[in-house]
């Protein structure tokens, strides 16, 4: 019995199919009826199936290496306290101290670069209190930091 399949690169996601981009083995007549007819899909060359693979072990290869990084990153900061000294009265500070205040803490003392969605603030609102507060830094889904904020107020 001959082998009936042959292989596709799908160019849009189809349900119970696979998603775009993805190399599938499909039936010779499903491929050149339906998905090579309605452009859905496109032969599978050898050299088309060759890059596709290189492609997916570099993504591999990055993925690792930003867990990595984001590992060290957390040895860094975890349990570490930054310190801001902000205008206030004896135990509240004016306008508050953001993402973005801390951010530039971080960088300037550590030299980590951190985006505004890594912080998560107590509530999710500024810092208003004068005091130590923590926050969580959440570096990804398998990478989460406590830090301790002190403010003080001038």
């Amino acid at each position: 019995m001959a082998n009936n399949t042959v292989s596709v690169q799908l160019l849009e996601r189809i349900a119970n199919v696979g998603k775009e981009g993805e190399i599938i083995e499909v039936s010779h007549a499903y491929a050149r009826n339906f998905l090579i007819a309605k452009k859905l899909a496109r032969l599978a060359t050898p050299e088309l199936i060759k890059r596709e693979a290189e492609k997916k072990k570099k993504a591999q290869d990055n993925k690792s290496h930003l867990v990595e990084a984001r590992h060290e990153i957390a040895e860094k900061l975890h349990n570490t306290t930054i310190t801001f000294e902000l205008a206030g009265s004896k135990d509240k500070i004016f306008w508050g101290l953001g993402e973005h205040e801390i951010i530039i803490e971080i960088k300037k003392k550590y030299g980590v670069e951190l985006e505004k969605k890594h912080i998560l603030l107590p509530e999710g609102h500024k810092l208003k209190q004068v005091g130590v507060t923590d926050i969580k830094i959440n570096l990804g889904s398998d990478v989460n930091i406590k830090m301790h904020v002190e403010i003080k107020s001038k």
